[in-house]
């Protein structure tokens, strides 16, 4: 007996400038499962001069709704402008649709802090620790805590498939999650 499983599918919708939020909410309040993929992003205050630490959209107008069979009650919200759809020859095709593993992944990324932009505070890191460079030539690179100097970090990174000690900054590291 051969059953088929129906796994979730996804869709990929686009939102007006701006209101992914506002999108993402009104999708919800229709009882639809929507994720919005953000990251945290820390930065100095213009004027207080004070930290601050806010959420922003990591694929920037972009949300995915679980397949849903009311699409005209999705595309009828204020803040949504289509559902991504297939090119066909002389009109829209089938929308596109993502797997649920790789929308896991990016939750998964997400929730460890991968896409994090979080800044290094003074020497409140450990040995052990991993942080990022966010600054220069070697941007985007992860590595361990293996020192921590007066005004400077030394960390481990995988540079063309070897583990080499690497000295940075405090400034030019991040944090992840």
């Amino acid at each position: 007996m051969n059953q088929h499983v129906d796994l979730p599918r996804w869709f990929i919708v686009k939102t007006r400038p701006s209101q992914d939020l506002k999108a993402g909410e009104e999708i919800l309040a229709l009882g639809q499962a929507v994720y919005l993929p953000q990251f945290r992003k820390e930065y100095r205050h213009h004027r207080q001069n004070r930290w601050i630490t806010r959420y922003f959209p990591l694929l920037n107008g972009y949300l995915f709704v679980l397949n849903s069979v009311h699409w005209h009650r999705v595309l009828n919200c204020d803040a949504v402008e289509k559902v991504l759809r297939s090119q066909l020859e002389g009109g829209a095709g089938d929308p596109i649709m993502i797997d649920d593993a790789t929308v896991q992944t990016i939750r998964r990324a997400q929730d460890a802090g991968e896409f994090d932009e979080l800044r290094v505070h003074g020497h409140n890191v450990t040995v052990g620790e991993t942080v990022k460079v966010t600054e220069g030539a070697l941007i985007g690179l992860k590595g361990a805590v293996h020192g921590v100097g007066e005004k400077d970090i030394t960390m481990m990174l995988n540079i063309l498939g070897r583990e080499v000690k690497t000295k940075a900054p405090v400034e030019m590291l991040g944090r992840i999650g």
